[in-house]
């Protein structure tokens, strides 16, 4: 907790040894709740961003009435807080503010002074006793120093003990602004976690957050709202963005959110194809059912529409639902583990050779330049993502067409890849040149 630019999202970074949160010069960057889990010494636990807007006032006031709820809350929930303030400025103004909203979770209350550069001289930090939170500890978020002497006193009523034993699952939800991917995150954790509102743009960094269900563990990632480049106008955005496409290349799976409204437009495409390109698994998530015609019929029309537009979604689920209404959520949460075991299948060798016999042979790759392909054999040499390798005599004369070709009558072949890309390539198959028989020259 603090008043804007303390630095605690370079504190974060600092204990996390990289950029995880959003570090600008500029106040309310963080609006939402961020958790992330880390340990210190053996002690496992989860370090939430609260965001330096509760007491800045300069945002409309329903956003600011939202942000107060989520950080009041978290309040109540936390087992330690964290009070930043800054040695430069010393005692300032909204630091008694901060400090009377803490005030009722005083017991629970660690003070820190930040920026502090030189650690021989710390006489001035003695001013912040005034807040009335005991000894302040000096450190440096920006040089690394005193990071461990708070860790230290935060966790010294922490046990011990292993990280939790449980498959975990990153899941990024993408998509355009306003089509309510932090009413989908929310929804799902049953709390107001992440700031909804009708305003593009409400979230700006990555937001974590932790769930189990059914003996899983899913850390959802809610992104802010992709929109196009030319769209992209400060330096908070861009760095939204950012932060959108390292979720989607660390995620598990992908679940893109799309508008009935306004399906498949130029930005929806744009986005899938990010997720493509970066090679995840993916997951349609058709938002806000309850504002259109709720009937299979429509459902089969949307979806026609959709893979029309691109058809490679026919490759992959897309589940109907709304977050405000909670409808298909547990579809939603039960698809996410289906899809990321779809993602480790091995298709044995012999299965592809059957493949090449039944099908490639009777559509082999057009002769070129007078040159007949021969494919021979094909191996799966990977997993997330399915990667095939085909062995032919000659690779430079095989159109990328032929290869798209063998990837989609792949997964006619082996329906289970569903939610899946696939990787094919083709490859020269050499002869092996053995080396002649040395003679036997001892006496």
């Amino acid at each position: 907790m603090g008043r804007p630019n303390v630095g605690k999202s370079t504190l974060i970074n600092r204990i996390f040894g990289k950029n995880q949160a959003i570090t600008l010069d500029i106040p309310g960057v963080t609006r939402d709740l961020s958790e992330m889990n880390t340990d210190w010494n053996g002690k496992h636990f989860t370090l939430v961003d609260s965001g330096g807007v509760l007491f800045e006032g300069t945002q409309a006031e329903s956003i600011q009435e939202k942000i107060e709820s989520l950080v009041v809350g978290e309040m109540e929930r936390a087992d330690q807080i964290l009070f930043l303030t800054e040695f430069n400025t010393g005692v300032h103004p909204l630091d008694a503010v901060v400090g009377k909203w803490l005030r009722p979770y005083s017991e629970k209350v660690t003070l820190a002074v930040n920026k502090v550069d030189d650690f021989e001289n710390v006489s001035f930090i003695q001013d912040f006793y005034q807040l009335g939170f005991g000894k302040p500890f000096p450190v440096s978020a920006g040089h690394g120093m005193g990071i461990g002497d708070i860790l230290d006193v935060l966790t010294h009523k922490f046990q011990k003990g292993n990280a939790p034993d449980e498959t975990t699952y990153s899941i990024a939800f993408v998509g355009r602004p306003n089509v309510g991917k932090s009413s989908l995150l929310n929804a799902i954790l049953n709390e107001n976690r992440v700031m909804v509102d009708d305003v593009a743009g409400t979230t700006r960094d990555a937001i974590e957050a932790y769930y189990h269900h059914q003996g899983y563990r899913y850390m959802f990632t809610d992104t802010a709202g992709i929109r196009r480049k030319a769209k992209i106008d400060d330096g908070i955005e861009y760095y939204s963005v950012v932060r959108s496409d390292r979720a989607i290349a660390r995620a598990d799976v992908v679940v893109v959110l799309l508008n009935p409204d306004l399906l498949m437009c130029d930005q929806d495409k744009k986005i899938i194809n990010r997720v493509l390109e970066a090679k995840r698994n993916m997951i349609i998530f058709v938002n806000k059912w309850d504002l259109t015609e709720r009937t299979a019929d429509m459902q089969s029309e949307l979806q026609r529409i959709a893979t029309h537009e691109m058809p490679v979604l026919e490759n992959f689920p897309f589940i109907f639902g709304s977050a405000t209404e909670k409808v298909h959520l547990g579809r939603l949460l039960d698809k996410i583990p289906q899809v990321v075991q779809n993602s480790k299948i091995r298709i044995p060798t012999a299965a592809l050779n059957a493949f090449i016999d039944q099908v490639i042979k009777r559509n082999p790759p057009p002769a070129k330049y007078g040159e007949r392909i021969k494919i021979f054999y094909a191996t799966q040499v990977s997993v997330g993502p399915p990667t095939f390798i085909f062995f032919v005599n000659k690779t430079k004369v095989i159109e990328k067409d032929y290869q798209r070709f063998v990837e989609n009558r792949l997964r006619v072949q082996f329906p289970e890849f569903e939610g899946v890309p696939i990787q094919v390539y083709f490859k020269e198959r050499r002869k092996i040149k053995l080396e002649p028989k040395q003679k036997n020259t001892k006496p």
